[in-house]
């Protein structure tokens, strides 16, 4: 049964002041329990319209001043490529979102607090996509997030030449969406997790109709060699380290160098050295990471090693992002760095 097919349900659905709200709070249990998480579904998306979303978005508005402001074009539909998101443990998390999901006593406050949110906020519906969010909120705390498909078509198109782009760090497919409805023409992507490439993978192949070319590597950035001078852009989002464990295999780089100076030496000095290497003349490396509550030196360390290894930094440009707790925006730095 599918999530999008709930009107044969819908009097557990309707929220009223006039039900006792632990009776519709164990209906509801009742039925999340034996559905599982209500994960994002194909079925709710028309694929054809959702990259026609990006290619007819003017992206050059997102653009202000040095910010980078934010959509939510096609971020739902690409997390249907991904239903492991939700497996992923962020930060210090004990626990991943799927995994507190199971646990009963969390599965019903959080089903109280969303039924109590649509009693204050909602229209009389008690909604998949508010539990969905709540369950962000409540339950993990911080989950991960895509890459907006309309700001990486903005810096394909500012800084891509039109040409060959590589995304050291594929990741959750934002960055390749982007490209689908940019003016380049060859996306190289790498990413590690098998999870994560599969799905990458059946991303690229339901887009295959486009005049696109996508090469595709299940292995680390730092293990590749991209030919010298063959590229127009790299362009992506590392890991912040061990911040979010996309994976259990030994292939993520947190695992292969599970110290600071083993992975700043061993993954990201690596992967900046191939890129120096593969980037023509005049052709920019563009990385969007920031520091952490956990970890507040990545951003000098991105600067000092970019540095070292060649690159001017030509511009920084910032990433506008909700706050999960509600707290406001954040602000991530985008960091363009040119090879002379």
């Amino acid at each position: 049964m599918k999530y999008n097919q709930l009107s044969i349900f819908e009097n557990i659905f309707d929220v009223s002041p006039y039900k006792d709200i632990d009776e519709e709070v164990d209906k509801l249990f009742i039925f999340f329990r034996e559905h599982g998480f209500p994960n994002y579904e194909f079925n709710s998306y028309n694929k054809k319209k959702e990259i026609e979303k990006i290619i007819n978005f003017n992206e050059k508005k997102i653009f202000q001043e040095k910010d980078i402001k934010q959509t939510m074009h096609s971020l739902g539909f690409l997390w249907c490529f991904f239903p492991h998101w939700i497996e992923v443990k962020c930060n210090s998390a004990k626990k991943s979102l799927l995994e507190l999901w199971e646990d009963d006593r969390e599965l019903k406050k959080l089903i109280k607090k969303t039924y109590t949110w649509q009693l204050k906020y909602g229209n009389g519906v008690f909604t998949i996509n508010r539990l969905r969010q709540n369950a962000k909120v409540y339950l993990s705390k911080q989950s991960v997030s895509n890459f907006r498909p309309t700001a990486a078509k903005y810096f394909y198109n500012e800084y891509g030449n039109n040409g060959v782009v590589w995304d050291m760090c594929a990741g959750w497919g934002g960055r390749l969406f982007g490209f689908l409805s940019s003016n380049c023409h060859t996306y190289i992507g790498t990413e590690p997790s098998t999870k994560t490439f599969n799905g990458l993978i059946d991303l690229k192949n339901e887009y295959s109709y486009l005049d696109k070319k996508v090469i595709l590597s299940k292995q680390g950035a730092e293990d590749i060699t991209p030919p010298k001078n063959s590229l127009d852009l790299c362009f992506t989002s590392p890991p912040y380290f061990d911040c979010e464990k996309y994976s259990d295999e030994e292939t993520q780089s947190y695992k292969k160098y599970p110290t600071k100076e083993l992975w700043l030496n061993g993954f990201f000095r690596k992967m900046i050295k191939k890129c120096y290497y593969g980037l023509k003349k005049n052709c920019y490396l563009i990385i969007n990471i920031a520091n952490t509550t956990k970890y507040d030196w990545i951003e000098n360390e991105t600067k000092a090693i970019c540095q070292e290894e060649g690159f001017m930094l030509d511009d920084t440009n910032y990433l506008i992002l909700s706050s999960i707790s509600g707290k406001g925006i954040k602000r991530e730095p985008i960091f363009i760095y040119k090879k002379l």
